[in-house]
């Protein structure tokens, strides 16, 4: 006489659920390990009881992390838009989880929500700031002294050209002197249009006669005289 047909429904009972999950789900576990040894195929099975308990089974040539990555490209590959969608789908959950677990560590950090937080949680919190701050002092320090390491330099600097033209002061002073003596330069660009390029003069003859009577005597003769 053969076993009766079971009914699949939802087993009402929670004693009889839990030893039915307990026997299928090692029957389930069994005959995957069983398909992975004798075909050499890559098997991964992930199961999840009624409490929220989470059991797990990998073939042994491989880890569950990698079959999972493997199917997702695997599913990228064969449909652009349900696999994108999919991979997008993963990649935003995984960001709201991480922007999440930074938005309660920053509350933390402000001191916010910390009524769940045991001693010892509070005591870590606290080290963590006095290392933060420890290593915020230590790099305003570090600004703090190339800034004015760079000051210094830069006093030296227009303390050496203050030097300099300090120097050049006396050397300054007699180029200017020299320049507003008229030289022969000078002179020739005043009575430049005197002179012509052969050195003749071209000033009109005029005679030069003395005013002064005791000149004219006899013993003085008058004689022309040109410039």
């Amino acid at each position: 006489m053969g076993r009766g047909k079971i009914e699949i429904k939802r087993i009402e009972n929670t004693s009889s659920r839990q030893v039915t999950f307990s026997k299928r789900r090692g029957g389930l576990l069994k005959k995957a390990n069983e398909l992975a040894i004798l075909c050499d195929a890559q098997v991964g099975v992930i199961i999840f009881s009624s409490t929220g308990k989470m059991f797990e089974f990998c073939s042994p040539t491989n880890n569950l992390q990698c079959l999972i990555d493997k199917y997702q490209k695997h599913v990228s590959v064969q449909g652009e838009g349900f696999g994108a969608r999919q991979q997008l789908m993963y990649e935003m959950k995984r960001m709201e989880a991480d922007n999440d677990k930074l938005e309660v560590l920053i509350r933390q950090y402000l001191g916010k929500d910390l009524t769940s937080f045991s001693l010892n949680d509070m005591i870590q919190l606290e080290q963590q700031l006095e290392s933060s701050i420890d290593k915020v002092r230590k790099r305003k320090d570090e600004v703090l002294s190339q800034q004015l390491t760079n000051l210094r330099r830069k006093e030296n600097i227009l303390e050496d050209q203050n030097n300099y033209l300090y120097r050049m002061m006396p050397d300054i002073n007699a180029m200017v002197a020299i320049d507003q003596k008229p030289g022969p330069s000078a002179m020739m660009d005043l009575f430049g249009g005197v002179y012509q390029q052969d050195g003749v003069s071209e000033f009109p003859a005029y005679r030069l006669q003395p005013m002064q009577p005791n000149l004219q005597q006899v013993g003085f003769m008058s004689h022309d005289l040109q410039l």
